[in-house]
């Protein structure tokens, strides 16, 4: 299985008429001005001279509807046009649409591998992904997990954090790997750290349980609150379940700010009352992390304030 080719869209460009590329290069200069019509004039001229990246920006434009009304079929037919013509993130784009069945259509999983793998031959990572998820489910493709794993760890190791918490899954389960926590953890750690709700939400149930990592409750709940910004109800479930482990102390001033970050430069996001006790995770440098129950998020308050 090879990953890296040399892209047929490079070749197109070298037999383009100079007007062109620098009609792309036009649309461009309109589009970062936000002249969105005259951006769609300059890139349509030359995307149907078979300018790819006229046809993948021009995609884009109907997708978005910028400069234009949004027009999907449009959309498709020049990311469709771009594929062809090589560029990878149109590739991709189609695959997802064959994925989606988007507009009404049926999913096609089969076109989707098809076209993910064009995309995977030039070394797209998110490409990647999408396509050891589908030899990890069957679709499309005859199931194979040894594949799955094999593009979960390419598009994991390319920093897709979506693919480092799959890739922890499989270690934490044995699916497919030797089943090792310290890697699970160590996976989860990275798409946890790129934001990934599902990767810090794992990350925050092996501190809870000490798999992989000395179980520490206050770092199980720090990944919780991460993971519940961004809407994951687990990681909100979890929270209820583990913050009675954790320390409490209480306010001693009439009023203590709690802020965004450790110092005073950070906005105040909440106040609290002398007398109500707050989760603790940790001191440092004179501040108090602490989780504000009332409105489920992370905060710091000066430790002076705190009994």
């Amino acid at each position: 299985m090879k990953f890296f080719a040399i892209s047929t869209s490079a070749l197109i460009y070298l037999i383009l008429p100079d007007h062109a590329l620098a009609d792309y290069n036009r649309g461009a200069s309109e589009y970062r001005l936000k002249n969105f019509a005259s951006a769609i004039y300059e890139w349509r001229q030359s995307a149907e001279e078979g300018e790819v990246r006229s046809q993948l920006r021009l995609a884009q434009m109907y997708e978005r509807g910028q400069g234009v009304p949004r027009q999907f079929d449009l959309a498709k037919k020049w990311y469709s046009l771009a594929a062809h013509g090589g560029d990878v993130e149109a590739q991709r784009y189609v695959a997802k649409i064959y994925l989606q069945g988007l507009d009404g259509q049926q999913p096609d999983p089969w076109q989707a591998a098809r076209w993910l793998q064009r995309a995977v031959d030039s070394g797209d990572a998110e490409s990647a992904f999408l396509l050891g998820h589908l030899y990890y489910a069957g679709a499309g493709v005859a199931r194979d997990l040894p594949k799955a794993i094999f593009y979960y760890r390419f598009a994991a190791q390319n920093r897709i954090a979506a693919a480092q918490n799959n890739l922890g899954s499989l270690y934490e389960s044995g699916n497919g790997l030797d089943k090792n926590d310290t890697l699970a953890a160590q996976w989860y750690l990275r798409a946890a750290r790129a934001r990934d709700s599902y990767g810090q939400n794992n990350m925050g149930r092996m501190y809870a349980l000490g798999k992989g990592v000395p179980q520490d409750y206050a770092w199980a709940i720090f990944w919780f609150a991460m993971s519940a910004s961004q809407g994951n109800t687990e990681a909100q479930k979890n929270i209820e379940t583990y913050l009675a482990h954790l320390p409490r102390q209480q306010v001693t001033t009439e009023t203590a700010n709690i802020r965004l970050g450790n110092s005073t430069a950070y906005k105040v996001i909440a106040q609290v009352m002398r007398g109500q006790t707050l989760p603790v995770l940790g001191e440092g440098q004179g501040w108090t992390q602490v989780y504000l129950e009332s409105s489920q998020q992370l905060g710091w308050v000066s430790s002076s304030l705190l009994d």
